[in-house]
């Protein structure tokens, strides 16, 4: 049976390789392969936390690294969120302009017009 430190260590460096894969699918917009990464870190990250209190300096500063990446990439993550939601918002903003305005144009024109179908 290993010591807990060394477990410790083995768990940290298989969760090192989990976070660091989780940035990169993040910024390859794979979202079900950040899902299934976090899923197999969960087991990794409670195991670590139960033995938090055997570690000693250079695990926690270790643990302190794999934090800070995965705080950049949910910052990442956050900033491409709110993106897409002012990109959304100004798409629909345009339909909005879009359904006002195309009465006014669609009453002037014939059924076949309307439809785009060319007059010969």
């Amino acid at each position: 049976m290993s010591s807990p430190a060394h477990t410790c260590a083995r768990l940290l460096v298989a969760l090192e390789d989990l976070v660091s894969q989780e940035a990169v699918l993040l910024r390859a917009a794979d979202f079900s392969g950040v899902l299934a990464t976090q899923e197999r870190a969960a087991p990794l990250v409670e195991r670590l936390a139960a033995l938090a209190n055997t570690a000693d300096a250079a695990v926690r500063l270790r643990v302190a690294a794999v934090i800070a990446l995965r705080s950049r990439s949910l910052e990442w993550l956050a900033g491409e969120m709110e993106r897409v939601r002012a990109e959304l918002a100004g798409m629909e903003a345009s339909e909005r302009q879009v359904a006002r305005v195309a009465p006014v144009y669609m009453s002037h024109a014939s059924p076949r017009q309307r439809l785009g179908v060319q007059i010969a």
